[in-house]
């Protein structure tokens, strides 16, 4: 036992030491740790520093480089808006060098043309005896050929048609204020051979020149107009207002003005009764004549108030719808444009005591399908008055690019015109071509006249064909 417990003793002891030794390495231990972790920290530090110095040089880098570009933004923002200013200045300026410049074109053409006109002796420049007034010069020719079977013979005239004869227009203006218009207007007719003139016993007659109109006008916007001098009295033209296209050239109302000197024939013998187309078949229109005349303004869609006094004790009075200062706009309504007149008028002749006449057209813009009739009447003392109707379908279509194609067929009914009792029929048809770029328009024409009278002598049928052109410049 005593053996055993120095033993145990002797063990222990050397525990104690074991352990003690142990104590005394593991504190070596930790310190020797403790340095290596502090001698790591000072070299990332100091890596960090330097990785940190070179972020802040970049980022300083980098500022310096999106101030120099700032600056230059705000340099070329300041370019452009000088460049912008210095556009618009230059648009300005191009608008005004471009009028400048048609202008000395214009000018350089007439130079142009007056020089080459002088090399073969013609004047083209043509301008007003004052540089206040504008002078215009227009006018037309209107030639046609009349094929003619009276019922005895058929014979070719050559005339120049007075439906709308050759004339020529000289029209002078002068603008006193944006709403006041001082103006002249010379206006005469060169009609060798005209077509009522021309008869089966004389188919080659004298030049015939007339003075249609010689007068002054004064038109202001918020008072009318006034006219002084020959022209068309108040009541001219309200028989024969009329849209088709047809109508300018060859068919109106007045049926018989390409034909109006042809005799009819007396039916028992075949002689010339001296009865003319013109005497036989009449539409009651007025007429040009030396007077005053006033237009009111246009009321409304287009109503216009005409009045006038002619030498003789001749006055009219009208009322018109379209006529506009005698342009014929006319007046829409929905689809259609519609023009009109009717007029009064003292002829102071032994007969008519007063002459009414009309007129209205109206032609649906769609289809070109149109309608026109006029109508006139004397007041006469003793027997029947003498009155005239007319009717008319046109159609204005458009078949070719140079211009649009006009139609028409009509018919004519009158009594009493060239003595009690008489009745006048006719009946025709007609197409017109407009070459628009010319001026010119093509025409051509088929029509049957028939006057009766009661007891002897009867009238032989006449039948017409027309060929022409009218031309206006």
């Amino acid at each position: 036992m005593k053996m055993l417990g120095s033993t145990l003793r002797t063990s222990r002891s050397t525990m104690v030491g074991t352990l003690a030794t142990l104590s005394v390495a593991s504190i070596s231990l930790t310190d020797m740790a403790k340095a290596q972790t502090v001698a790591v920290d000072a070299a990332l530090l100091q890596q960090l520093q330097q990785l940190i110095e070179q972020q802040e040089t970049r980022l300083q880098q980098q500022s310096d480089q999106l101030q120099q570009q700032s600056d230059q933004l705000n340099t070329q923002m300041r370019t452009i808006q000088a460049l912008k200013g210095r556009l618009d200045q230059l648009e300005q300026t191009s608008t005004e060098a471009q009028t400048i410049a048609s202008e000395a074109q214009s000018a350089a053409q007439q130079a142009i043309d007056t020089a080459q006109g002088a090399r073969r002796g013609e004047e083209r420049l043509i301008t007003s005896g004052s540089d206040r007034i504008k002078l215009a010069i227009s006018g037309q020719l209107n030639r046609a050929m009349n094929v003619v079977d009276d019922g005895d013979e058929t014979d070719v005239f050559h005339v120049d048609n007075d439906v709308s004869n050759s004339r020529l227009r000289f029209v002078g203006t002068a603008d006193v204020t944006d709403e006041t218009t001082l103006g002249t207007v010379v206006e005469i007719a060169f009609s060798p051979n005209n077509s009522f003139d021309v008869s089966q016993d004389d188919q080659s007659t004298d030049d015939f020149i007339d003075v249609r109109k010689v007068e002054a006008l004064a038109r202001n916007d918020a008072y009318g107009q006034l006219l002084f001098g020959k022209g068309a009295a108040a009541a001219d033209d309200t028989a024969e207002y009329d849209l088709s296209l047809v109508a300018g050239p060859i068919m109106y109302s007045g049926v018989s003005d390409v034909v109006g000197g042809i005799q009819l024939v007396n039916e028992n013998d075949s002689s010339l009764s001296g009865v003319t187309l013109g005497d036989a078949f009449f539409n009651f229109d007025g007429n040009r004549q030396d007077r005053v005349r006033y237009d009111s303004p246009v009321v409304g869609p287009g109503v216009q108030l005409s009045v006038s006094a002619g030498s003789d004790e001749r006055y009219d009075l009208a009322v018109t719808w379209g006529g506009d200062y005698g342009d014929w706009t006319g007046v829409d309504i929905g689809p259609f444009t519609t023009l009109g007149a009717i007029s009064i008028r003292d002829p102071n002749e032994a007969e008519p005591d007063w002459r009414v006449a009309g007129s209205f057209s109206a032609l649906h813009n769609p289809t070109g399908l149109g309608l026109t009739v006029s109508a006139g009447t004397d007041e006469v003392d003793g027997g029947d008055n003498p009155y005239n109707l007319y009717a008319k379908l046109s159609w204005d279509t458009a078949f070719f690019d140079f211009g649009p194609t006009g139609f028409g067929i009509d018919a004519t009914y009158n009594e009493n015109i060239t003595a009690q009792d008489d009745e006048g029929t006719s009946f025709g048809v007609a197409a017109v071509q407009l070459i628009e770029d010319y001026g010119t328009e093509l025409y051509a024409a088929f029509r049957y006249f028939d006057l009766d009278r009661e007891g002897d002598p009867d009238f032989e049928e006449i039948f017409v064909g027309t060929v022409g052109t009218r031309v206006k410049f």
